[in-house]
């Protein structure tokens, strides 16, 4: 494992990079490739899907700061949810060290694409390698170029980061985020109507890339079902090493003799980070989910009023893959065992699964 992030020196690109750990494949879970410690692996084509523990302020800091403040928070992430980190590399050109100030959020290429965009560059990404690079000047560079967006109401405050004073004007909105504008630029907003009007290469890729990234910020939620099953004594089933129940985990535990499965009439869609609670004859469940990495990590704790004079409570919590199933169990003193499953599903604001990885 490499230690700290190094910045190279490369003609004019100071690249980036920082190591991770590797390992070799040995499984696949689902679709997952497994590691011999048994962290999952994801690839590059991925990170548009992956989320951060913590989202990632960005406080008087260069382009290439920002990256390594960014890419601990990655490695960090992937330590809570299970996943073994990419060994990525950040090629930066030399000399974009203004201080930047603003929300890179918590989706790690929304952050990728917001630290772009705010510092007028062009970027992409071939393999573990981002490219980050000066727009190129045509030989009509010193045009006029026109181009209206469509933005979202709260667009100049999302763009100062909060805060936002009317009186500063779009300019000053994005002055507040640490852009250096071109004397050129002429930036208006009204109502929905974002116009830019640059002689500026830079200044335009810098606009139309923070529409862009504000414009692909999709709202998400996730909907969650559960049951339980109650095991009598002296039946066995083995629980998942894991905590997470595949389909025919859950198709053996439903032939055991004598087992009974609870389905609630209840099923519900709900914020990520919001507490929730379901009471259904006499059981409760309270319940709380964020996204990370991959999947969700989700907390469950289910009470069952009564059982024999005596109440039953059972917790189900850690990283759960997007449409899995997480599991906990509970065993009786008189040797039968309660199983709580768990299944949250990533949507959007419509309904609809949103995880491409699936």
């Amino acid at each position: 494992m490499k230690k700290s992030p190094a910045f190279m020196s490369k003609a004019l690109l100071v690249a980036i990079s920082i190591g991770a750990i590797t390992s070799c494949a040995t499984s696949v879970s689902g679709n997952r490739a497994v590691a011999e410690d048994g962290r999952k692996i994801h690839r590059a084509e991925q990170l548009d899907e992956f989320y951060l523990e913590k989202t990632v302020y960005v406080q008087g800091l260069g382009t290439k700061a920002a990256l390594e403040k960014l890419d601990r928070e990655y490695r960090s992430s992937c330590r809570k949810a299970g996943e073994v980190p990419l060994d990525l590399t950040y090629e930066v050109p030399a000399g974009y060290e203004r201080p930047l100030n603003f929300r890179a959020g918590d989706n790690f290429e929304h952050a990728v694409r917001e630290i772009a965009a705010t510092s007028g560059l062009d970027w992409k990404r071939r393999g573990n390698v981002y490219q980050f690079q000066v727009p190129k000047v045509s030989r009509d560079n010193n045009r006029l170029m026109q181009e209206t967006l469509s933005v979202p109401p709260d667009f100049l405050s999302r763009v100062a980061g909060g805060g936002y004073d009317r009186k500063w004007g779009a300019r000053g909105a994005f002055e507040k985020r640490g852009v250096s504008l071109d004397p050129s630029t002429r930036l208006t907003v009204v109502g929905s109507r974002f116009h830019v009007e640059t002689r500026s290469p830079s200044d335009r890729v810098m606009t139309s890339g923070m529409v862009d990234s504000m414009v692909q910020q999709i709202p998400l939620q996730y909907h969650l079902s559960y049951r339980t099953f109650e095991i009598p004594a002296g039946q066995s089933w083995t629980v998942p090493a894991n905590g997470i129940a595949s389909d025919h985990d859950l198709a053996q535990l439903r032939q055991i003799p004598g087992v009974q499965e609870y389905v609630p009439q209840w099923e519900g869609d709900t914020r990520f980070d919001d507490p929730s609670t379901v009471q259904d004859f006499g059981k409760r469940l309270r319940f709380q989910a964020y996204l990370l990495g991959l999947g969700v990590q989700v907390k469950a704790e289910f009470d069952q009023t009564i059982r024999d004079g005596k109440p039953v409570a059972i917790v189900a919590v850690g990283q759960t893959p997007d449409g899995g199933t997480r599991i906990a169990t509970k065993t009786r003193a008189d040797g039968s065992r309660m199983v709580l499953a768990v299944t949250p599903t990533i949507i959007d604001a419509t309904g609809r699964p949103v995880r491409k990885s699936r």
